[in-house]
């Protein structure tokens, strides 16, 4: 059976790798409908995730890049993630071999 896991409670949560690093926070969940289902693509960490869900049309504005304002953050996918503690959801990989967000 899936497990079910509310976002809302894992939105700015801390993710660390296996080794403890950490990794972000969770900012953004990228989702898509399969059937009747929601279906979790990949979580968005760090600052620029922030920027993506809190003011979209102002992260693309070069002269953010310019003032030294826009940050990467990275982009976990679904199975990279483990929610078997939703308080505590932490990576199955190292934080290396995340793909890195860039806008």
């Amino acid at each position: 059976m899936p497990t079910i896991v509310h976002i809302e409670h894992l939105l700015d949560r801390e993710v660390r790798d296996p080794a403890g690093r950490r990794a972000g926070r969770i900012e953004e969940v990228r989702a898509t409908r399969s059937g009747a289902h929601i279906v979790v693509d990949a979580y968005h960490l760090g600052p620029s995730a922030m920027m993506e869900r809190l003011a979209a049309p102002i992260v693309r504005l070069p002269i953010l890049r310019a003032l030294g304002l826009h940050r990467h953050g990275r982009r976990v996918r679904w199975e990279q993630m483990d929610l078997s503690d939703p308080a505590h959801p932490k990576l199955r990989c190292p934080v290396d071999e995340l793909a890195t967000l860039v806008r």
